[in-house]
C-alpha cells in the first residue's frame, strides 16, 4: 500500500492511503480519520473498551512512526489513537495548514463527552449560547474541538463521525481555490463566535472536511 505523508513548515500534519480492494467493495467512502495522542496507546484501547467503545483494529507498531489503534466509541463514531515515536515538540496548535479543531457530531452528545472525558481526561463544558447545545472540548484550558448533535438533515444511516478543520489565515480565497481544484462547497464560509469563520467541502474524492480562520486565539477556559 502506498502512504503519502503531508508536510506543513517542516512538520508532519496528516497522511493519505488509497481505500483497500475490501473497503471499496463494501461501501467505505473516502473520508478523513482523527487520531488522538496518547502515551499509551494499549492501555489507552483497553479502557476503551471498559467505558463501552469496541477495539476496531488492534494496537499495532508502525515502524519508524509509532504505535496506533483504532476503536469506535459507544455513540458509533470512529477514533484512532496514536503515540508518535519521535514527538514534534515545537508544533504549534492553531496554525494555517494545519489540523485547528476536530468536532464530534453524534446523537448522543451527553454519552460522548462522558466517554471522551474519562477516556482522555479532557475538560468538557456544555455551552447553550448557540442555537444547538455544544460540547466544548479543552485540553490544557485551550480549547481544540467541540462535540454535538447530528444535524437533522443527516440521514439515518450515516453513523456518528468526526469532522477535521484545517487553518487557513485566508478562508475566502482557500474555499476559492478549492473550487478551482474541483472541491465541492458544502457549506459557505460562516461567522461564528470570537472573530472566527468556517467553511464545509468534500475533497474531489469525496473526503468531507472543514476549514478555519480566526483573528485571534480561541478562548481560553
Amino acid at each position: 500500500m502506498v502512504y503519502r505523508m503531508f508536510n506543513a513548515d517542516g512538520h508532519t500534519v496528516g497522511g493519505m492511503s488509497h481505500l483497500s480492494p475490501d473497503m471499496v467493495a463494501g461501501g467505505q467512502p473516502s473520508a478523513w480519520n482523527t487520531y488522538l495522542a496518547t502515551d499509551d496507546v494499549d492501555a489507552t484501547a483497553a479502557k476503551a473498551t471498559e467505558l463501552g467503545a469496541a477495539v476496531v483494529m488492534p494496537s499495532m507498531d508502525v515502524p519508524g512512526s509509532g504505535r496506533m489503534a483504532a476503536i469506535q466509541d459507544p455513540t458509533g463514531a470512529y477514533i484512532f489513537l496514536w503515540k508518535p515515536g519521535q514527538p514534534d515538540e515545537t508544533m504549534e496548535y492553531f496554525q494555517p495548514s494545519t489540523l485547528s479543531w476536530s468536532d464530534l457530531s453524534t446523537r448522543d452528545p451527553e454519552k460522548a463527552a462522558d466517554f471522551y472525558g474519562k477516556l482522555m481526561g479532557w475538560d468538557i463544558q456544555r455551552m447553550d449560547s448557540g442555537p444547538m447545545p455544544y460540547w466544548q472540548v479543552s485540553i490544557d484550558c485551550q480549547g481544540e474541538g467541540g462535540i454535538m448533535p447530528m444535524p437533522e438533515m443527516v440521514p439515518t444511516e450515516v453513523p456518528a463521525f468526526w469532522m477535521p478543520y484545517f487553518g487557513t489565515a485566508d478562508i475566502a480565497g482557500s474555499v476559492a481555490k478549492a473550487k478551482e481544484l474541483a472541491a465541492t462547497v458544502q457549506a459557505e464560509p460562516t461567522e461564528i463566535g470570537y472573530t472566527m469563520s468556517f467553511a464545509v467541502l468534500a475533497d474531489p474524492a469525496g473526503a468531507t472536511f472543514a476549514l478555519l480562520q480566526a483573528s485571534e486565539e480561541p478562548p481560553q477556559t
